[in-house]
């Protein structure tokens, strides 16, 4: 099994030029790029691909096609929804599960839960995140509501997956937050290093912002944890005009079941 987190940048591609212009695939909108990137991580022979940042549910729906995959489309307050396409079979799914009132200032990018049914026919509950950019104190709490109702998927026993732009580094409280509810991170698990794995672009890679974290039976299947800083994905400083993907890099985790 192979899942990728993928900030999509609302699927217009992305050039870094002093005025951090944003360019447009192909001179295309959002998604005639969806279908681009969904083109592209066929290639990866991905399984499930959430994305941050998804513009509209249109596009979401162009990603899907073009790998044909199912998908859910988790919408926002703010401007920055979320999507998430699988093979599998999606079994169940809800946006911010929280099971109370959203207080207003929480949860303005997305959060969303589904469970899938796995390669193994077993269920495989995959929350797609997409935290605060900018209050650290927000976004600490958004991670301490998210873990509430990962904690319990944790506790059935089955597989978790919680993957997207955490929108912090391995080095604030609330990386430490995920770990001590028993995710592994699994960049970290393959490579032993929390300061590697950058994905953010600018125009190189600087800071790692985007995490597929992992509990369960499929932390012991991990084979391959990596961003995705090749292909069209990334940009080339010989290449100033050259329009990336995103300006964030995919994050790839591949698991041997």
């Amino acid at each position: 099994m192979i899942t990728i987190a993928y900030n999509v940048y609302s699927f217009v591609g992305y050039v870094h030029r002093p005025e951090w212009e944003r360019g447009k695939v192909g001179g295309k909108g959002s998604v005639d790029g969806a279908r681009e990137i969904g083109k592209t991580l066929q290639g990866y022979g991905a399984d499930i691909v959430t994305t941050s940042e998804s513009h509209d549910e249109a596009a979401v729906t162009a990603l899907a096609e073009a790998m044909g995959f199912e998908y859910m489309y988790f919408e926002s307050p703010g401007l920055w929804p979320g999507g998430l396409v699988t093979r599998y079979k999606i079994l169940e799914s809800e946006n911010c599960p929280l099971g109370k009132k959203r207080r207003s200032e929480l949860f303005t990018r997305h959060w969303g839960r589904a469970v899938l049914k796995g390669a193994d026919g077993e269920p495989l509950i995959v929350h797609s995140v997409h935290t605060f950019a900018g209050w650290a104190d927000v976004r600490y709490w958004e991670v301490k509501q998210i873990l509430e109702g990962v904690k319990h998927d944790v506790a059935t026993g089955h597989s978790v997956i919680v993957q997207g732009d955490l929108n912090h580094t391995p080095y604030g409280p609330e990386y430490n937050l995920w770990l001590e509810a028993g995710l592994v991170d699994t960049f970290v698990q393959m490579h032993g290093d929390t300061d590697e794995g950058k994905t953010l672009l600018r125009p190189q890679p600087r800071v790692r912002l985007d995490y597929i974290l992992a509990a369960g039976p499929v932390v012991d299947d991990l084979v391959e944890a990596r961003p995705l800083y090749e292909n069209d994905f990334r940009l080339y400083e010989d290449r100033p005009d050259f329009v990336a993907l995103s300006d964030h890099l995919p994050q790839l985790a591949k698991f041997e079941k």
